[in-house]
Parts: structure tokens; sequence; C-alpha cells
């Protein structure tokens, strides 16, 4: 027979967001239950050991010093957040040809240019603004000649893309084939997927959702990120229950019930933070399910394989490079100087995202390795064939964290399901990277909203009782 336990309130998912909303409600003084259904927790979060010394962040790994939250929570942790390595050259590798990074169109930019060409042509005040845009941009002199014929290319040419998704509006950007080459990739492997089936909308509402002008990559951590998450879990009182995997969830007159495997629990409100892609798998029975089924179909799971690469030198800085490239092909395909400053051996880091991330999950270990060096030797030598030691992480069709880094919007989906899911009322709530409202896709975001869901329960408990 099945046991029903009872708290005020249910979590499903330990990662950051769940560990997070698990710790508010406790502080908020209810009673909190995390369900979480691998043997471990931190979802995208995962450390492990390498054998020539210290750690591999296999997921979530980056800081900056805006995200106060998490670096707060690190400070509890005695981590120490190291500088990540700058200095050089960054590439962009377009061919045969190794170009200057600082000579193409900078990512910036790029951001910059698609807030203008994506346009929400339902808001009165967003077409008006567009349409004076393109008045001002047809009616004055182009860059260059050949801005002018791309321009008069995408006039006549039949549209190969989707309007709505993000290769078309790359498309629009009239970039020097190098520089779209670039920005393809490096989309693609920023977004684990391939731009034609994104959503533009929905991309440009993400870069909205980065609350700092600073980089993303300023810090990491010597001894991981899972220091976060144990953090994060050491002041629970209720002990986060593992391999517990929900299946069903449903209002039950003024409560709601979870069924897992092994048992039913019932409480008065539930966050589920879990992505979107891992969510849809539920069976949620409770009012406005159907809208519900639609936001959480909106998604699709990124695809990603982060590699970790250990050096005796740092070859790469003696020719006067960064570390850093992106390459146009294969797309998606991007490194950087992943060293810390505890003395431990040079590092690079590799990501694979997308399309090419997809592929070379179906190859053995020892090939897809083979492949990537090959790659990095393009960029930076024969030296890159020879590394120490190398690890990975395969985050494709993971059953329980959907893919890396995040879920985005598709082609077809709604472009609002991210603040829509945030914004979900009711016993049922929902928390994650992919909703907040500040750091969408980091750990920082993932803590703000599992804090910011359980807020939100607490205040109508409150005005209810009012």
């Amino acid at each position: 027979m099945k046991q029903t336990n009872d708290v005020n309130v249910l979590v499903v998912g330990g990662g950051a967001a769940g560990l997070a909303a698990a710790a508010a409600a406790e502080q908020a003084g209810l009673t909190c239950q995390v369900l979480e259904a691998q043997d471990r927790l931190g979802g995208r979060v995962r450390t492990v050991p390498l054998e020539s010394g210290g750690v591999f962040d296999e997921g979530a790994q980056l800081v900056n010093g805006d995200m106060g939250t998490v670096l707060e929570v690190a400070a509890r942790s005695g981590l120490h957040p190291a500088p990540v390595a700058r200095g050089g050259i960054d590439l962009c590798m377009v061919g045969e040809e190794a170009l200057r990074a600082e000579d193409l169109i900078s990512v910036e930019e790029i951001y910059e240019l698609l807030e203008e060409q994506v346009v929400r042509w339902d808001s009165f005040g967003e077409a008006l603004r567009a349409l004076r845009l393109k008045w001002k941009w047809w009616n004055t002199p182009w860059e260059s000649v050949g801005e002018a014929g791309r321009g008069l290319k995408l006039l006549v040419e039949k549209r190969p893309f989707h309007r709505d998704s993000l290769a078309a509006a790359l498309r629009a950007l009239l970039l020097s084939p190098e520089e779209h080459a670039i920005a393809f990739s490096l989309f693609t492997e920023i977004l684990g997927g391939p731009p034609e089936e994104i959503n533009a909308h929905a991309v440009r509402d993400l870069f909205a959702r980065y609350g700092s002008e600073r980089d993303d990559a300023e810090f990491h951590f010597s001894r991981g990120m899972v220091m976060i998450i144990d953090q994060l879990a050491s002041s629970l009182r209720h002990t986060p229950r593992l391999s517990t995997p929900v299946r069903h969830v449903r209002h039950l007159s003024d409560l709601v019930e979870i069924t897992t495997d092994t048992g039913a629990w019932a409480a008065d409100a539930v966050v589920v933070a879990v992505p979107p892609t891992v969510a849809r798998n539920i069976t949620f029975d409770i009012p406005e399910a159907d809208e519900l089924a639609g936001l959480l179909s909106s998604f699709r799971a990124g695809d990603m394989i982060k590699t970790l690469l250990v050096f005796d030198t740092p070859f790469w800085r003696l020719r006067g490079f960064s570390g850093s490239a992106t390459f146009a092909d294969p797309p998606g395909l991007a490194v950087m100087d992943g060293s810390l400053d505890d003395g431990s051996p040079p590092r690079l880091i590799a990501f694979q995202g997308g399309p090419l991330a997809r592929e070379w999950a179906t190859l053995p270990p020892n090939e897809r390795q083979a492949r990537l060096l090959r790659q990095l030797s393009r960029a930076f030598g024969d030296q890159a064939l020879a590394p120490r030691e190398i690890a990975e992480a395969v985050w494709v069709d993971h059953p329980w964290c959907g893919g890396g880094y995040n879920a985005t919007v598709r082609i077809g989906g709604d472009p609002d399901a991210m603040a829509r899911l945030a914004a979900w009322g009711g016993r049922v709530r929902f928390a994650g990277a992919e909703i907040d409202d500040r750091f969408w896709g980091y750990v920082e975001g993932a803590v703000h909203s599992g804090r910011a869901a359980i807020a939100r329960i607490v205040g109508e408990a409150g005005r209810a009782a009012a």
C-alpha cells in the first residue's frame, strides 16, 4: 500500500532551483520535501574528480561578479572564485583561416542588432519602432557594396527558413559571410540547437533576462560548482529523497498529490523545479492542464558535449593565443582556456553544441575525441593533439536533465512560454534556470527562480489568511 506523507511544500527536482526553493520554504517556516529522480543532487551541476588532480565541472561552471547569490553561497562554502584566464588573441576559425575575433563583429553587437531585427508585430509600439528603423535603414547609405548586395538578395530570394526562426533573424542582419558563419555557430553552441529550429522572439527575450553588463565567464571554482549544491542542501531539515521520479501531479480539493514509483505525497503546494522538457513527462491532473501542456511542449532540449583537455604546458599562450576559439565549421564548436589559479595543470574546455553534439554523441568516445583534437590542432597547432588527460560529459537526450545547457523555445512554440511558466499560479508552481527573469540559463537564475516561487506561495497564503 502506498503511504501518504504530508508536508506544506513538495519540490520536484533536486537541482539548484529545487534546493533553493526548499531552503526558502523552510526559512519561511514551512515543512518541505525534495523528490529527486536521479541518485544524486545537482541536476545539470555535476562535478567529478580527475586522474591528474582537481575536478571537472561536467555541467554548469561559470559565474560573474554580478551573480551575487551564487557568490554568497560560495563564500559560505569557503569556495574561492578563480578568475577565468584572460589575455591573448581570441580566434575565429572560418574555413582554413584563423581570424582574429577582434576584427569581426562582437557578440554584444550581434545581440544589439538582433534586438532591433526581431519584432513582435502584435505589439503596436514594437511594430512602429521597427518600421521607423527599417525606413531609416533603407533611406541611408549602406555600409558597403557587400551589404547592399546582401540586402537586395534578401529581398528577391525565397525565404529558406521559417520567418520566426533565429536563422532568419541572423540572415536579415546582412553580416559578411565570415561574420554570419561565426554568429550562426556561436548561437548553435550557446543554445544547443540549430538556429533554424529556435524561436527568435524567445531568444530576444532571454537576452533581456541577462541581468548584467559583465561577461558571463569571469570566475569558476577550483573545487567545483557542486559545492554550491552541497551548501544549498546542507541546511535542509528533510533529507531529499533520491531515485524518486515523479510521475503524476493532481489536485485533491485543497491539496496537491504527487505520485512516485514508491509512494504518494500530499502537500499544500508543489514547486516543479525540473527543465520544461522533463516536466512534460509528468502527468498533470490540475486546472488548465491543457494550457500547461502547450507551454511545456513549446520547449526543445539543448544538445551539448563538454570536453576537458589537460595539458603539460599552456602552449597556446606561448603563441599569443587566449585559448578561446569559435569554429564556423563545424558549427557549434567553441573552446576556452579553463585553467585555474591553484597550480593545477593548464586546461582547455571544448563545447560541442546542437547538431554537432547530437552527431558526435553517436560515436565511440575515442573517435569523438580524435575528431575534436583534429579541430583544435587547426587553431592551436599540433601540440593540441597530445593532452595528458581527456574527460567529457555528453548532455544529449538525458532522461532527467533534458540536455545542455538549457531548453529553448522551438519554432511553433509559444514565444512567451518562459514568462508564462514563471507566472503560473495556483498550487503548482514552476522554477528553473529556463524561466528566471534575471539570469536565464545560469545557476544564479535557477537559485533566484526557486526562491521566487516560494515567495509567491508565501505571499498568496498570507493574502488568503488576511
